[in-house]
């Protein structure tokens, strides 16, 4: 009977350890640049290795940045994915560095990746689609746009282009201003604004 008391306790002891472990395991191996202060981050700050595991696991051109303070301190991260190059994303990982650090520290860039996969996209649509639009995700979405009914609007927030639209309104203003509420509730607080990039 204490025997298998025994043996029951330590099956629940270990479906209770197993519960608690993660599910899955985060990939935080770094190959960029050398960088002394990122590379012990990443093996001692938890909250950097998820930050930096989520990256891990996005698509296209990517880039990861991260604020220092002195005495050298990384006091936050920002990253970019799905861009449409490899100075798009460079721009966008330095600009949300800079969101989330609130102006402290300087932000750098540490890593940069391109993770190959299916956009979803032609090269030529990807060629051709407005300068605002650097993420595949916003570009699929604009040829959508494109072959949606009128009366319509394509909306864009003013730095990332994250993009907003609706078809087949009551006119083509109402488009437009439904268009911008929706993107004005919907951005990411890093964009200051929003902007009509085409209606008809």
């Amino acid at each position: 009977m204490i025997r298998l008391l025994k043996a029951t306790t330590a099956a629940t002891l270990l479906l209770v350890l197993q519960a608690c472990a993660p599910m899955h395991q985060h990939n935080t191996d770094y190959s960029g640049p050398k960088d002394p202060l990122f590379e012990d981050a990443i093996m001692h700050q938890r909250w950097i290795q998820d930050e930096y595991a989520e990256y891990q696991t996005r698509r296209g051109y990517k880039a990861f940045a991260i604020a220092v303070e002195h005495p050298p301190l990384i006091i936050a991260t920002g990253f970019a994915d799905d861009k449409v190059s490899k100075q798009a994303a460079f721009d966008e990982a330095l600009r949300m560095c800079r969101h989330f650090s609130q102006g402290d520290g300087v932000c750098r860039v540490v890593d940069e990746q391109i993770s190959d996969g299916y956009t979803g996209l032609t090269q030529h649509q990807i060629d051709t689609a407005p300068k605002e639009l650097i993420a595949h995700r916003d570009i699929r979405q604009y040829v959508q746009y494109q072959q949606a009914m009128a009366p319509k609007a394509f909306v864009v927030a003013a730095c990332s282009g994250q993009s907003f639209w609706l078809e087949q309104q009551l006119s083509k203003e109402h488009a437009q201003d439904r268009a911008l509420q929706k993107c004005e509730l919907n951005r990411h607080k890093s964009d200051p604004c929003c902007t009509v990039l085409e209606s008809e």
